[in-house]
């Protein structure tokens, strides 16, 4: 019997034991499912049994002895005794039936012509009708009352019509109607709609005499399966129906789910077998198909067999040990999982991976073993190989990390011993990452194999060669007699990692940095020296790389400072203790501000205000920059919300953005979902990328920039000039505007190179459509001399310092809506024959000075070379005079660089010193309009001037 197979209790009240006997061996020849037949030989016997028992229906003898099986009936109904009796009696007598049924019996059964169908039927006829007999035996009002408390959803029906006549409390629960609704409802619409309602199948489930299967549905539409017995009745001379409703859908359901698992069983993947635990040497009675294909056995080969024919017929040693698991989980009755090596029927060996479980009865006894069964001999094949490769990089076949620590601890033991020297070289491949991700990643493993092999051919048979990761190797040096020896293997190995590769047809060169570290064997931990080395590897990477440095305790506490401020920065991230300050950009032509530019600052509570030089670098390396950067366009968005919200309209934000940012997946998402989540206008957003963000991954990052630039938002190039891009890239990048680098403008005003190349680059972006921004503008000289030449926006401390949101908003209200001073100053100066003269003594200046004021002249006079140069940038200067000796420079190196920087000025010598070559190579070059000597003539010198200023009116007109 297993667990879901229904018990049918049936008392027996009877005094011949012969009855009895062959009661019982009536229901065990013709029952259909599993009866438990108790028997009391008494009229009071049965009376007990029935008020303690929970009994299906009662069998009772006529004749009990000195009492009657009618009387029993008669006490068990005072007593509410509702178990259906079924009277039994030696011969007919229909007095008696009638007796027995008006008392409430369900059917009276004669003994000597009682067969088992008979028996059956009546015990399941009393069964299903009990409620219904009781209540017509009892009187119509004693039925209805049975009816409405019956447990059992119960209808009464209108045989014509189905017109619904009554429903109990239960069906009434059941379907979900009220009392107040029958009048409108029919048999039908319980119903489910015919259209919707697939096939019916009772499969695996027991259903009554005369039940059918219907489907129906409850008052908000939920569909559901019912069994449905139908009984015939009359009440007040009218005839009706009583329907025994039950709610069959879970049955059905784990009906369906029991086929659903055979099924899983059947097309597991995984061999099943299921033993029988009540027989001796547990024989199998099911194998799946799984199993037959894994071993080559059919089902019927296995059938009635014990599941040790599979170990062959020679004991195995290396099954030793499952096997041992097996028979104590066996004895134990626990789960058991062990590994054998079984044979399948042609012969061949194959790795078992056995999994069996116990299953038990309700009682806890154990009935059967399941066991599932997987085929791993292709695992079994690869531990082999991968033993190898725990100790050994799988590419190169050179040691890995494990085995060098292994080796490296040994090296230490043996060096304590007999005070030798380790020392450990740390090499990482230059540009590795560029060469594999352009000739791809077969081209890089073959490139990485050759290295191993040329670092393997020049150590020592006693060295080692590892590799750990990547494109690191490292070379593990034992029994040195001191650590400058170590330096011939390392340049060795650097001068033969930077030969020429020859591999599939490409050449390719490669150099490498290394770190050097050293010990006598008394470190404390053994792979600290890795660290060491590394931490060494990267100062040379930072020297220059394709060279090597030495460890120090330096490089230990850098490396240290920046492990702590990486997981300080991670929680000033995750705690917003960052905050944005915000830089003007000045338009060189209205002087106001048109553009903000965001950036972060960092104030430390312990370490205080950290450089974003040194904080954004290390966000990069470890992609913190992700989280920081959406953090910073984030609020630099909402800010600017905030000050449109004042009436600064016309200003836009620039936020810089990592290249990393660029390359990563969905920025462009973080880009719209920034601007969404505050309203800001797509124009008034400005990116600023570096030039260099296009050197790895270009096409992802040109059309990442060119999907940016059509949802309005603007781009600029920020540093330009300092990167290693190529000039090409500047025609597809989708700029509006260049900013030339802070290192460009700092000597703007005296270097002619930096001159040369500022005006070179607003030449160019302004021929390219684009805007020019001077980063780093610190004197107004400077902002005068971009002015001049014509640069649009202007950024510096000459104008602002980045500042706070709230002093951002002070500083545009109190710009006010008028022109600058230098503006003016400018436009004014521009107007005005300006001279600039230029002498290292003083009592030279002001005699000039008096001389030459008198016609007029605005005049500019400075002993400094260095200031010169800034008035030249701050005014709109026409004429200059300058000495030739000087101890800064000589007037007429001064006066080339002048030539340079401004060239429309006419420049004039005045010294009592010739240096003949120096004057005829400026002469020659266009450097000097004139030379003139000391002691000067008042008069000629007065007319040389005014001819110098008649002169440049005549070039620049």
């Amino acid at each position: 019997m297993t667990e879901t197979e229904p018990l049918l209790r049936i008392l027996l009240i009877e005094d011949d034991e012969d009855d009895y006997l062959i009661t019982r061996d009536l229901l065990q020849d013709s029952s259909p499912v599993s009866t438990r037949l108790d028997w009391v030989d008494s009229a009071s016997g049965g009376i007990t049994a029935l008020e303690t028992g929970d009994y299906a229906v009662a069998l009772v003898d006529l004749r009990l002895g000195p009492d009657s099986g009618i009387d029993l009936i008669r006490e068990a109904r005072e007593r509410s005794i509702s178990t259906p009796f079924i009277l039994l009696t030696g011969q007919g007598d229909d007095e008696l039936d009638v007796r027995a049924v008006e008392l409430g019996a369900a059917d009276y059964l004669v003994k000597g012509s009682l067969d088992g169908h008979t028996l059956i039927r009546s015990i399941r006829y009393a069964i299903d009708r009990a409620m219904a007999t009781e209540s017509l035996a009892n009187s119509e009002s004693h039925y209805r009352l049975l009816f409405e408390s019956n447990p059992a959803p119960m209808c009464l029906v209108a045989p014509g019509s189905l017109a619904l006549v009554s429903m109990n409390e239960a069906a009434r629960a059941l379907y979900g109607y009220s009392n107040d609704e029958l009048d409108s409802l029919t048999l039908d619409k319980l119903r489910a709609p015919v259209h919707t309602s697939p096939r019916l199948s009772s499969e695996g489930i027991l259903l009554r005499e005369g039940g059918t299967l219907e489907r129906h549905q409850r008052r908000g539409g939920e569909e559901m399966i019912v069994e449905m017995v139908s009984t015939n009745m009359t009440i007040n001379h009218r005839p009706l129906q009583v329907l025994m409703i039950t709610d069959v859908t879970s049955q059905l359901d784990n009906s369906r789910q029991l086929r659903l698992f055979k099924r899983s069983i059947e097309s597991s993947s995984n061999g099943i077998l299921i033993t029988d635990a009540r027989q001796d040497d547990l024989p199998i009675i099911y194998a799946n198909r799984a199993f037959e294909k894994i071993t080559g056995y059919d089902t019927a080969d296995v059938l009635g067999r014990n599941c040790r024919f599979l170990q062959g017929d020679v004991f195995d040693l290396s099954n030793e040990q499952g096997l041992a698991e097996i028979r104590r989980g066996l004895k134990k009755g626990t789960d058991i999982s062990a590994v054998l090596r079984n044979y399948r029927k042609d012969g061949t060996p194959f790795w078992n991976d056995l999994y069996i479980s116990p299953m038990r009865d309700e009682q806890g006894e154990i009935t059967h073993f399941i066991g599932v069964q997987n085929d791993i001999s292709e695992r079994k094949s690869a531990e082999h190989e991968l033993a190898f490769n725990i100790s050994h990089d799988v590419l190169t076949g050179l040691p890995n990390r494990t085995l060098l620590e292994d080796r490296l601890s040994q090296a230490c033991q043996l060096s304590r011993r007999y005070g030798r020297t380790i020392a450990l070289l740390f090499l990482d491949l230059d540009g590795f990452k560029l060469i594999n991700d352009s000739l791809g990643h077969r081209f890089g493993d073959q490139l990485l194999v050759e290295v191993g092999r040329r670092l393997k051919a020049l150590v020592r048979s006693g060295d080692t060669v590892a590799r750990i990761s990547g494109d690191e190797f490292i070379i593990l040096l034992p029994d040195l007699a001191q650590a400058e020896d170590a330096v011939i293997v390392v340049e060795t190995a650097i001068h033969e990692i930077a030969k020429p590769y020859h591999l599939d047809g490409e050449t390719v060169h490669l150099t490498a940095s290394a770190g050097i570290s050293f010990t006598d064997g008394s470190i404390d931990k053994p792979m600290a020296l890795l660290q060491q080395a590394d931490l060494a590897m990267y100062r040379a990477k930072q020297q220059g790389r394709n060279t090597y440095q030495w460890y120090s305790q330096e490089f230990n506490e850098e490396a240290s400072y920046r492990v702590a401020l990486r997981n300080e920065l991670q929680d000033a991230i995750d705690q917003e203790q960052l905050s944005v300050y915000y830089q003007p950009l000045i338009d060189a032509h209205t002087g106001q501000t048109r553009n903000v530019e965001a950036l972060v600052r960092w104030q430390h509570p312990t370490r205080g205000l950290i450089s974003p030089a040194d904080f954004i670098p290390l966000a990069e390396e470890t992609g913190q920059i992700i989280a920081l950067g959406e953090w910073v366009l984030r609020k630099a968005c909402r800010d600017m919300v905030h000050l449109h919200s004042r009436g600064f309209r016309h200003c836009s934000i620039s936020v810089n953005v990592s290249p990393i940012q660029l390359r990563k997946e969905g920025f462009i998402l973080t880009v719209t979902n920034a601007l969404k989540a505050f309203g800001l206008p797509p124009e008034s957003l400005e990116l600023e990328v570096v030039e260099s963000a296009v050197l790895l991954d270009t096409d992802v990052v040109i059309n990442t920039l060119h999907a940016i630039r059509a949802l309005g938002v603007h781009i600029a190039i920020d540093d330009f000039g300092t990167g290693f891009s190529s000039l090409s890239y500047i025609k597809l990048l989708p700029a509006n505007k260049i900013k030339i680098d802070r290192s460009f403008i700092k000597d703007v005003i005296e270097n002619r190179s930096d001159a040369a190349i500022t005006q070179g680059v607003i030449s160019m972006a302004h021929h390219l459509g684009l805007e020019v921004v001077a980063e780093g503008v610190e004197t107004e000289a400077h902002a005068t001399y971009l002015r001049k030449n014509h640069c649009d926006l202007l950024q510096g401390f000459a104008f602002a310092r980045p500042m706070p949101f709230d002093d951002l908003l002070a500083f545009l209200n109190d710009q006010g809506a008028g022109n600058t001073l230098a503006t003016r100053t400018s436009d004014r100066s521009e107007q005005e024959r300006t001279l600039l003269l230029l002498d290292d003594e003083e009592n030279i200046l002001r005699a000039l000075t008096r001389l030459l004021r008198r016609d007029g002249y605005r005049i500019l006079a400075t002993t400094s070379v260095k200031e010169a140069f800034s008035l030249l940038a701050a005014n709109q200067v026409q004429v200059i005079v300058s000495d030739q000796r000087m101890p800064e420079m000589s007037g007429t190196d001064f006066l080339s660089a002048v030539k340079a920087i401004h060239p429309e000025t006419v420049r004039i010598v005045l010294s009592g010193y010739t240096d003949l070559k120096s004057v005829t190579d400026a002469i020659n070059e266009g450097a000097i309009y004139k030379f003139l000597t000391k002691p000067w003539d008042d008069k000629q010198i007065r007319e040389h001037i005014q001819q110098a200023f008649l002169y440049y009116r005549a070039t620049v007109s």
